[in-house]
């Protein structure tokens, strides 16, 4: 099908800007280790194995020694048959030992299960039985799993919810007891929001396995990303090796950038979504297999329906109707609908899918020839597991990469070297995020009562838990804390959704429930008057009603789908950081975001043309506290802005529903968010960007800022970053805009064809000097814990000198406080009195009676103390009240929800 790829490529060979062609690569092959299984050995014979590739082989060495190991090689380069080898090597030695596959998604876990099953069938059910547990497993399924399966795939949803509130009961306790391995596929699936709760999953799984007496070792997977060692260790809480010396074969390919057409009358570019119309289709006729990404279930309804249209209504120029050739795939179809299409996918059934993000992981579906991304997909990391999708079978493949109106895009097609040259984006996560961790802490409650010694699991303990206790939710005894409700907390956790409240979507005329999703888009997409399509069926909302958490829609025919108009607020909660530096007065902080849903956009289909604007009855407000970094806009940028006539962010009196479409202030949040999320490695959903207006406590005087904020709760480190390198951000914003190659000013340096680049430019200048205006001239045994040691007791007077020592031992001998004591910031020591300084936080729930004697009676053990002497636990830092107002916040907040 290369040649017909190749064809089609030739027909809009105006539109290729660049092309850039990898070299096919050779297998490295090994001997099997000569400690594997016989067992094992037969296996591999019998399925065509002669050797191993060199990454499977290393794999196999290092898992085998009890070491965890994240490992990064390419798509299709079987990685799984390097978890599958050192899992079931451990299952033979030791039935009794079990494995969890942890998979981001149930299509995935599903996929791989039909793998594993194959490769577990041939060793019979009476050694090694493995089986999906999940949402959708039937209740008796379930049961043969916890008794008798040795390999558990699952979801971290159902660890979350499922495995850990029920940890002693259900047979739960034997899997934890004897769990030996846990093996995590597509680790770089977990970063942001989700990768930083996962981190706090297994906060709370460890926490768990220790109290069963058990310590699993980890391994995991993940896609060509910066520092998989770096994310395997913060998710996992472990220390890893890594295997990134792929020995895998990798067919040639050929990636080409697609620059759409420019309209001379309309004086734009085509959509991306208008040329995918006429691409997908010209494939489909010639038979080429083929995946097509976009950017957002709504797009990629909307290709598939065009391109639907196009199959079913030219006949003449395709000979048949082809339209049930294509397919969307996306998050919100059900489970069958989904394994559907995969099955029709594989058996060739299908010959194009239109998907979002959802078919960049691993799910096997067959050999494809071409892959389409609707869009430079935000990082290259995406971007080679999206390009691994094609090839699968060692057949030459091809790419077309779409640039998008969009900053970093046009800098991908005129710098593809760049793209394929430079190393992939570091996966960043916030494993100590405050809204996060109060929400794992309460659950965490509910499992095991909580101690002092857990602030070793969680570094805020301190901060929350006497929240927690004065709201009522933790009750106090012996020293230490537990739950007071009846149902876990786990079950409020929304692992991936920025809110647990969820929208069921219901038919009204057929009555089922069509999809679910969280309340945020719930309002962005189910606005009375939307339209919604799914699976090409459209639908309009017609109503949203928040208190049942229903929205209920009916199937129409339109000619249209609607864009929400979303006018944002920014309020300042705290200030935290304050610098300035020539003139640039840059802030940090925390901020509550109000996101307000107006009115909708009508955008006709095919034509892609506005067809009106409506205003919505009853305004949709979301609002967000998260972190910060703003920047104050100097006061003659401010005032040249306003003299356009067209910054009315800047005007206080213009009414925010009847803002025109184009913005001068908003030119400059474009240039300058599109440089921070480059320099950060932020996606659209980790950066958000808005004007907001503040008053200087100096001078009292309103200022006006631009803000760039992380689009989470609580903040995920994105912002943070912002404030520590603005000042390379303002260059290379500067650097961006002025090397674009438009001659004024348009969508992709500015945001608008209308906004004067040049403007921009001097707006951005005057950051550094005031310029004059233009418009002016992450098993083993567990120690039982001992009370009484052989080893010499410690001298008094050598405690301070000894700390570390004396903290090994506490350690090594399980004793009460070990964990506790590692918190310690300063000693001090006199005849009779030993003093030990905490962060505040930890004070906060340490600082009483019994826990003072408890560590009393475990120092008598092993230090030879004086007669009589005195314990005192001090503040080593400043109280920070930050945190404590934030978790009151969040805690008042749930409450009010």
């Amino acid at each position: 099908m290369s040649k017909a790829v190749s064809r089609i490529i030739q027909k809009h060979n105006e539109r290729i800007i660049a092309t850039r062609s990898l070299k096919e690569r050779p297998a490295n092959f090994v001997d099997a280790p000569e400690n594997l299984h016989p067992e094992l050995q037969n296996w591999m014979s019998n399925n065509g194995y002669q050797k191993l590739y060199s990454h499977q082989f290393e794999m196999f060495e290092k898992a085998y020694s009890g070491k965890s190991v994240v490992i990064t090689t390419g798509t299709a380069s079987g990685k799984s048959l390097s978890f599958y080898l050192p899992v079931v090597q451990r299952i033979l030695e030791n039935p009794a030992r079990r494995a969890i596959f942890i998979y981001p998604t149930k299509a995935l876990t599903k996929d791989q299960y039909r793998n594993i099953k194959e490769f577990v069938a041939f060793f019979g059910e009476n050694r090694i039985q493995a089986g999906v547990y999940d949402g959708d497993t039937s209740p008796n399924e379930r049961s043969r799993i916890r008794e008798q399966a040795n390999i558990i795939l699952t979801n971290p949803d159902m660890i979350n919810a499922g495995f850990l509130p029920n940890h002693n009961k259900y047979g739960f306790a034997h899997i934890f007891a004897n769990l030996d391995t846990i093996v995590i596929d597509e680790l770089h699936a977990y970063r942001g929001a989700f990768g930083s709760h996962v981190s706090n999953v297994f906060r709370r799984l460890l926490r768990i396995c220790d109290y069963h007496g058990n310590k699993p070792r980890f391994l995991c997977s993940s896609a060509t990303i910066a520092n998989p060692q770096e994310l395997a260790e913060n998710v996992c809480h472990t220390p890893f090796e890594i295997v990134n010396q792929d020995g895998s074969p990798a067919p040639a390919k050929h990636i080409h950038f697609f620059q759409p057409e420019y309209l001379e009358e309309a004086q734009r570019k085509k959509s991306v979504s208008e040329e995918l119309k006429v691409i997908l289709p010209e494939l489909v006729f010639s038979g080429v297999r083929s995946i097509t990404f976009c950017q957002s279930r709504r797009e990629s309804e909307i290709v598939t329906k065009e391109s639907r249209d196009i199959l079913s209504s030219d006949p003449m120029q395709y000979g048949i109707n082809m339209s049930d050739k294509i397919s969307a795939y996306r998050g919100g179809y059900t489970p069958i609908e989904r394994a559907r299409i995969e099955k029709d996918l594989v058996d060739g059934t299908l010959l194009g899918v239109v998907s979002t993000n959802a078919l960049e992981l691993g799910i096997d579906i067959g050999s494809l020839d071409a892959v389409i991304m609707g869009g430079f997909p935000g990082t290259r990391a995406s971007f080679w597991q999206q390009l691994g999708r094609a090839g699968r079978n060692g057949s030459e493949a091809h790419a077309i990469v779409m640039l998008k109106e969009k900053p970093l895009d046009q800098y991908v097609g005129k710098n593809p070297d760049w793209l394929l040259q430079a190393e992939s984006e570091n996966a960043i996560i916030d494993r100590d995020n405050l809204y996060i961790q109060l929400s794992h802490i309460r659950a965490a409650s509910a499992e095991l009562p909580l101690t002092i010694d857990d602030v070793a699991s969680f570094p805020d303990l301190g901060e929350i838990i006497p929240l927690l206790v004065k709201e009522g939710e933790l009750i106090e005894q012996n020293s230490t804390y537990q739950w007071s409700g009846d149902i876990s907390p786990a079950h409020e956790i929304s692992l991936r959704n920025i809110t647990g409240d969820t929208i069921k979507v219901v038919d009204m005329e057929k009555e089922e429930t069509i999809t679910i999703v969280d309340i945020i888009q719930a309002k962005k997409e189910f606005y009375p008057g939307a339209i919604y399509l799914h699976d090409s069926v459209q639908y309009k909302s017609i109503q949203l009603d928040l208190e049942s958490k229903t929205a209920f829609v009916k199937e129409v025919t339109s000619n249209y789908y609607t864009e929400p108009h979303k006018p944002g607020n920014i309020a300042v909660i705290m200030e935290h950081e304050h610098e300035k530096e020539h003139r640039i007065n840059r802030f940090f902080g925390d901020v509550k975001v109000t996101v307000l849903v107006t009115g909708f956009k009508m955008v006709e289909f095919n034509t892609h043309q506005n067809l009106g604007y409506t205003d919505l009855a009853e305004i949709l407000r979301t609002e967000m506290e998260t972190e910060a970094c703003w920047i104050e806009i100097p006061d003659n940028v401010v005032r040249t802005f306003v003299a356009t006539g067209k910054a009315p962010a800047l005007e206080p009196e213009a009414p925010s529903a009847k803002v025109p479409r184009f913005d001068y202030s908003e030119g400059l949040v474009h240039c300058l968010k599109a440089a921070a999320s480059m320099l950060v490695m932020a996606t659209d959903s980790d950066l958000g960007g808005d004007i907001f207006s503040f008053v200087d406590e100096e001078t009292k005087k309103s200022k006006y800022a631009i803000v760039l904020y992380d689009g989470y709760p609580g903040g995920l480190g994105f912002s943070e970053k912002v404030f520590d390198y603005l000042d390379k951000i303002i260059q290379n914003a500067g650097t961006f805009v002025k090397n674009c190659g438009c001659k004024n000013g348009c969508p992709v340096c500015v945001g608008d064809h209308r906004i004067d680049k040049h403007l921009i430019l001097w707006a951005l200048r005057n950051f550094y000097k005031e310029l004059a205006s233009p418009m002016s001239g992450i098993i083993g045994e567990r120690l039982d814990r001992q009370q009484e040691t052989s080893l010499p007791k410690m001298k008094w007077e050598d405690v301070k000198t000894k700390w570390s020592e004396l903290l090994d031992r506490f350690q090594k001998e399980d004793r009460f406080g070990g964990k506790f004591l590692k918190e310690v910031i300063k000693v001090e020591q006199s005849a009779e009195t030993l003093n030990l300084y905490f962060p505040t936080g930890i004070l906060k729930i340490a600082n009483n009676e019994t826990v003072i004697k408890g560590v009393k009676t475990e120092l008598n053990i092993v230090v030879d103390v004086p007669e009589h002497y005195t314990l005192i636990f001090r503040a080593g830092e400043e109280i920070d009240y930050r945190k404590e107002l934030k978790i009151r916040r969040m805690m008042g907040g749930e409450k009010n929800e």
